[in-house]
């Protein structure tokens, strides 16, 4: 039986991951920040009380070598899924030297330590758009010129870097996702896919009237994440290990995704939605992020499942029926 270690187990990635690889029949492994006790309520609440029974949890930090040592040691994994860090470019800019750590060392510290303990394993790294910057091409394959222009987005290349030495010096089998906007269900409301849905949501029931957003013109490259967490797994079944864009190919406006929520819920959006201009912060805005994902689909057999649209209406039916966590956090949910 395979045997599966996720950092990041907690997250929206991490949660699909483990359910499915529970279903597929492995043996699962999780890293938790916090100890056990002070997370089974809200473990149970997403994987439920049979899936966390199913489910060997472990407690450590990346900024601690010492605690992945202990968990890679207790698990030996075939199969590690490193998904966990820093995740708001955004915030990056507040807490640099935190990002850096948590992402970048903390990527050098487990491969270094399944080096140590597990050298066979196969590793998957969760890497971002976001280190292409202002990307040099559109759409970007994994040749394109890395420039990234945001703490997070230097982080995550220095952590990509880290991939290829190990892999060219160590005949390590690690592989990297390169990851562009992927929403479910599950999706922290700091996101803006997640806003909308909610403010959707609200307004079709009477609790709201208005969503203000900043910017209706700004593009992204959207997708599920429940097809993403596959190209994960399938990424690890490869015959050798690489680099992979997972993404849609297609950049939408958010406008675009608002309307497409509103009409999900049968209401106009230019009702309800108004532009205020309020950015925030002044930061870099990265234009023309936009994967291209056909080395995945061909290398990989990667095909996903879910189309854009189906996606944001699932993330506003989900709020309109106040859908539990546990049902949320399906991997195999079906397309409404």
């Amino acid at each position: 039986m395979k045997r599966a270690a996720i950092t990041g187990i907690t997250g929206q990635d991490g949660t699909y991951l483990a359910r499915w690889l529970l279903s597929q029949g492995y043996d699962v492994f999780g890293l938790l920040r916090s100890p056990f006790e002070r997370e089974e309520a809200r473990l149970i609440r997403r994987f439920g009380a049979e899936g966390v029974k199913n489910i060997e949890w472990h407690s450590g930090l990346l900024e601690d070598p010492f605690s992945i040592l202990r968990f890679l040691k207790a698990s030996q994994p075939s199969e590690i899924y490193h998904l966990a860090g820093v995740t708001d470019s955004r915030l990056s800019f507040a807490i640099p030297e935190q990002t850096v750590s948590v992402i970048t060392l903390g990527t050098l510290r487990l491969l270094d330590a399944a080096r140590e303990t597990c050298p066979d394993a196969r590793i998957f790294l969760a890497s971002s758009s976001e280190i292409f910057g202002a990307p040099a091409q559109t759409p970007q394959d994994e040749g394109t010129l890395r420039q990234p222009i945001t703490p997070y987005g230097i982080a995550k290349l220095a952590a990509d870097q880290f991939a290829r030495l190990q892999r060219e010096k160590y005949g390590q089998f690690v592989s990297v996702g390169i990851l562009y906007n992927h929403e479910s269900p599950l999706r922290p409301a700091n996101y803006l896919s997640t806003r909308v849905a909610r403010a959707v949501a609200a307004i079709k029931q009477g609790r709201s009237q208005e969503l203000l957003l900043a910017d209706l013109n700004a593009q992204r490259d959207w997708s599920d994440a429940r097809d993403f967490v596959r190209g994960y797994w399938l990424a690890l079944q490869a015959k050798a290990p690489g680099e992979f864009i997972f993404a849609s190919g297609e950049g939408r406006s958010v406008r675009e995704m608002v309307d497409c929520a509103f009409n999900s819920a049968g209401l106009n959006s230019s009702e309800f939605v108004k532009a205020n201009g309020n950015a925030g912060p002044a930061q870099p805005a990265a234009t023309g992020l936009c994967g291209c994902a056909r080395k995945a689909k061909t290398e990989l057999q990667w095909t996903p499942a879910w189309e854009f649209a189906q996606t944001i209406r699932d993330m506003v039916q989900a709020e309109l029926e106040n859908r539990p966590e546990f049902e949320r956090a399906d991997p195999n949910a079906a397309k409404k």
